[in-house]
């Protein structure tokens, strides 16, 4: 086929690309989630696109006009915990030269994402717990307290559930930044979406360099639907502008352009169809308890299996028992109200 000369068309935004129903199941909730300024806690692997799905719930609220602020919470010592939040004072400390903005002067009416808050310290969870109960702060050394205006989107990898259950974790906070809870999909889960996001991504990368996208030989368009993507969407992103950029791929993009993974490709090819089915559906069993609160006659109705049915399913994958441990959760949040 031949390609047009001129201008390199620009790709489409990645936030607008997935056709899997998985995919579309999550962005078909993202205006309302958007639109009602509550707090959202993002649950999906490393890699699966949590800071996408957090700057376009920004960009679709009513904050859009205001800044979009990320912080990742395993980045900050707990010594610098309170400037890097509030703000400091001149004078505060030693070296303290000048006033200093924090992490919510500079997210003022707009968003405060807070990524991998699974990682946060008790200090940091104590401190964010505050300003969310008070909507207030103080910057470090100063004596004025001054209303916050902020909105919150958390982001995490870990099962934050678990980590309150160890004690790693508090209650109140999980509940507060909880108050919309969007799971993100695996690309692993989202079929035929791999092809389009690698077809994205050979763009861009081919548009930085000045050149028209390649073509992705059949071979590898195979392997890339058998692979398991544990890096998810940025592996996917890093491989296509390494076979751009480093491998030197042109007209086609073939297996020989493809970064070498050899380890992770003995995984990806072991799955098998019956492995990933399973993993299928554990995940779905897990979220339609999780939508119900374990209340399993609705679990069951939204997956359209009998009551007995869904009990052989839970008790096949283990899931029995987690239904009591949501109750504990839920029975700690209570008794910190």
């Amino acid at each position: 086929m031949e390609r047009g000369r001129g201008a390199v068309p620009t790709p489409p935004p990645e936030e607008a690309i997935g056709e899997s129903p998985a995919w579309l199941a999550l962005t078909q909730r993202l205006a309302a989630v958007a639109a009602s300024g509550l707090p959202v806690l993002l649950i999906g692997e490393t890699g699966s696109g949590k800071e996408v799905i957090a700057r376009r719930l920004h960009q679709a609220s009513p904050r859009a006009r205001h800044p979009f602020v990320a912080h990742n919470c395993g980045a900050t010592p707990d010594s610098l915990i309170e400037s890097e939040l509030f703000g400091h004072a001149r004078g505060a400390f030693t070296g303290a030269i000048g006033d200093r903005e924090g992490l919510f002067d500079a997210a003022e009416r707009g968003t405060l994402f807070l990524d991998e808050i699974g990682d946060a310290s008790p200090l940091l969870q104590m401190k964010l717990l505050r300003v969310l109960q008070e909507g207030e702060a103080r910057r470090v050394g100063d004596t004025r307290v001054r209303a916050v205006d902020v909105r919150i989107l958390a982001a995490t990898h870990r099962s934050l559930e678990q980590a309150v259950r160890a004690g790693r974790f508090r209650a109140d906070l999980f509940f507060r930044l909880a108050a919309v809870r969007l799971t993100l999909p695996a690309l692993r889960e989202r079929g035929r979406d791999v092809l389009l996001l690698a077809r994205h991504f050979l763009a861009r990368a081919a548009a930085e360099e000045g050149r028209v996208a390649p073509a992705i030989e059949p071979g590898l368009s195979e392997w890339l639907g058998r692979y398991a993507w544990p890096g998810n969407v940025r592996e996917l992103a890093n491989a296509c502008r390494y076979a751009i950029r480093v491998a030197g791929a042109r007209e086609l993009v073939t297996r020989a352009h493809w970064p070498e993974v050899p380890v992770l490709d003995a995984v990806a090819e072991g799955r098998g169809l019956h492995a990933e089915t399973r993993a299928l559906e554990e995940r779905r069993l897990r979220e339609a308890l999780h939508r119900t609160h374990g209340n399993k006659a609705a679990a069951a109705r939204a997956l359209g299996l009998s009551r007995q049915g869904l009990l052989k399913k839970l008790r096949r994958y283990g899931l029995s028992a987690e239904e009591r441990e949501q109750a504990t959760i839920e029975d700690l949040a209570c008794g910190d109200a």
